[in-house]
């Protein structure tokens, strides 16, 4: 006798949803710790633990708001994406800055630059570089902790309006009960 066996292959819709559900976080998992090696020291001490700020952040707001969960996972995800990439760029940006001269940055322009211009240069870029390492993670706990906020207020208010009509409903202006 033989096994018979039902096989169906996976619709597109199927493996994008198991691409999302498991594919995605992992790949975002992965970028993180490429990054933070390849950021050395800087990124175990601010990189990573912002990350981690971001990613428990997107776990609480979507534990509390389990209506909009699902946005908050995507975003959560979407965000630390960017943020990783974002300082890699930044990196990448320094790196190259980091071996101009003021005559290189003379000829580029086509007119005199003084002498202290490829350190500033350089400076500039590595003063955003730490903004940008500090200021999207805390930006996005702020949103985070925002939505929060307004979608409590946002349920006691329909609480307060739904106990409100309750109480128009029981007790019309014209003394005739329901």
């Amino acid at each position: 006798m033989e096994k018979i066996t039902y096989r169906q292959g996976m619709s597109s819709q199927e493996f994008a949803a198991y691409f999302f559900a498991v594919g995605f976080p992992a790949a975002v998992l992965v970028l993180s710790i490429v990054i933070v090696t390849r950021f050395g020291q800087f990124g175990q001490n601010l990189i990573a633990p912002m990350t981690a700020v971001m990613w428990g952040a997107g776990a609480v707001c979507a534990i509390i708001l389990p209506s909009h969960r699902q946005n908050i996972i995507t975003e959560t995800h979407w965000t630390i994406t960017g943020y990783l990439l974002g300082m890699f760029g930044l990196q990448k940006v320094v790196q190259l800055v980091s071996g101009t001269t003021s005559e290189m940055l003379a000829a580029t322009y086509d007119q005199a630059m003084p002498a202290a211009s490829n350190a500033s240069l350089s400076g500039f870029l590595e003063y955003m570089l730490w903004i940008v390492a500090v200021m999207v993670p805390i930006g996005f706990v702020v949103m985070e902790g925002k939505k929060i906020v307004l979608f409590r207020r946002k349920i006691s208010k329909q609480k307060f309006f739904d106990q409100l009509r309750g109480i128009r409903e029981e007790h019309p202006k014209n003394g005739k009960g329901r």
